[in-house]
């Protein structure tokens, strides 16, 4: 079984709620189609997808305009998660817990 990640929101509109990534790869986005959905408006339609390598954690911004940061510093490419980082996609953030 896949370890498990869970995205808490502390800012944003999904403050207070606790989302779980349970698969090897989510796409977080404001299309409706998308695993992670934030109604957020610097949010694009496919903004960044989570996914498990290894028993690792990562994140991937999916466009050169997807503002995605990690600890407070934008990244571009794919960056890995652990326990007690600071998630921002958008305008929305994540602390990141081990499950």
């Amino acid at each position: 079984m896949n370890r498990e990640l869970t995205l808490i929101g502390v800012s944003g509109s999904r403050t207070g709620q606790h989302i779980v990534v349970n698969r090897r790869s989510m796409v977080i986005g404001s299309a409706r189609q998308c695993d992670i959905v934030l109604h957020d408006r610097q949010v694009l339609e496919r903004h960044a997808e989570i996914a498990q390598a290894l028993e690792r954690w990562f994140i991937t911004p999916l466009d050169t305009g997807a503002l995605v940061a990690l600890n407070g510093h934008r990244i571009n490419g794919r960056q890995r998660l652990q326990s007690g980082d600071l998630l921002s996609i958008g305008s929305a953030a994540f602390k990141v817990a081990d499950r």
